[in-house]
């Protein structure tokens, strides 16, 4: 099983378990990994790019995201997916879906074995998240799965539209975790979310797929 972390001197156990709040663990990076794949039925992420968008999405997981052209990017996942398949544990291919080849991440047999001792894990866990938020596992999951479900096999041109929307609401929030290096640029990015996200709603309102 991928390691997952237990601190047992650390002071939010204490609390935790005056609380009887336990067992209590702390997941790495790997974890969150197998889990995205194991949920919804292991179906396998179509594109990786939506995988870091989701990981992103999720403030729960503490990544270090920088832009791409595009869309997010974490170093620290794709470095997480090489670990995982130097374990063989994740496989990688091609699909053709919706008139495009996509790249294809999935668990492996073995790594099927070992996602679901992680899901178990969680499902009877408290999980102390980004080192001082404690949620119930089940939570956890429940909202990796929403959304696994609600992003996984969307096209390029769907989750851009997915971080306009994202930039334009939430502005210098998503901005200072993207690492933009100066309050200038930060600017000028938002008034560029703003634009795309309406003219993009636009574009797919009169294009539907």
């Amino acid at each position: 099983m991928v390691v997952m972390t237990l601190l047992t001197l650390d002071w939010h156990f204490e609390i935790a378990e005056k609380l009887e709040l336990a067992p209590i663990y702390e997941p790495v990076l790997d974890d969150f990994l197998l889990l995205f794949l194991y949920l919804d039925g292991r179906t396998p992420f179509y594109g990786e790019e939506t995988l870091h968008l989701c990981f992103f999405l999720y403030p729960y997981v503490s990544v270090k995201a920088s832009p791409s052209v595009f869309l997010p990017f974490s170093q620290e996942i794709e470095d997480a997916i090489l670990r995982l398949r130097a374990k063989d544990l994740v496989e990688e291919g091609k699909d053709f879906r919706g008139g495009r080849y996509v790249s294809m991440l999935k668990l492996s047999d073995i790594g099927v074995s070992e996602a679901r001792k992680v899901f178990s894990t969680f499902a009877n866990s408290w999980i102390l998240l980004n080192g001082f938020v404690l949620r119930r596992g089940s939570e956890v999951l429940s909202e990796l799965e929403a959304l696994k479900k609600t992003y996984n096999g969307k096209s390029p041109l769907e989750l851009l539209r997915v971080m306009a929307l994202k930039i334009d609401s939430e502005g210098e929030v998503i901005i200072k975790r993207l690492g933009f290096s100066s309050e200038r640029q930060g600017k000028m990015i938002i008034d560029m979310a703003k634009q795309l996200a309406r003219e993009l709603k636009i574009l797919m309102r009169e294009n539907p797929y």
